[in-house]
């Protein structure tokens, strides 16, 4: 059985050489940073609300370096099936 790959969610610069630590666990993952906060990372958005709300519908498991109140708040009206829904953790 195939693992799904993570994808690495980022606010700011500051969370980059963390993000970086993760990827070495999970090397296809990719690292997504916010647009003009994020230098580095291999994916840039722009709103990081559509950005969780998209990769958690694709069923991509989320490793989110931020405070998990933002997270629980984008998510929630998303969450219908513990059992089947992606893994989200978030720790800032």
């Amino acid at each position: 059985m195939t693992r799904p790959v993570p994808a690495i969610v980022i606010l700011g610069n500051g969370s980059l050489a963390t993000a970086r630590n993760i990827q070495q666990l999970y090397p296809d993952a990719l690292i997504h940073g916010l647009a003009e906060r994020v230098e580095g990372a291999d994916r840039v958005y722009h709103e990081f609300g559509a950005t969780l709300r998209e990769l958690y519908q694709q069923g991509t498991p989320v490793i989110a370096l931020c405070a998990a109140g933002i997270v629980i708040r984008t998510l929630a009206p998303l969450l219908l099936e513990k059992g089947a829904e992606p893994p989200v953790l978030a720790g800032g």
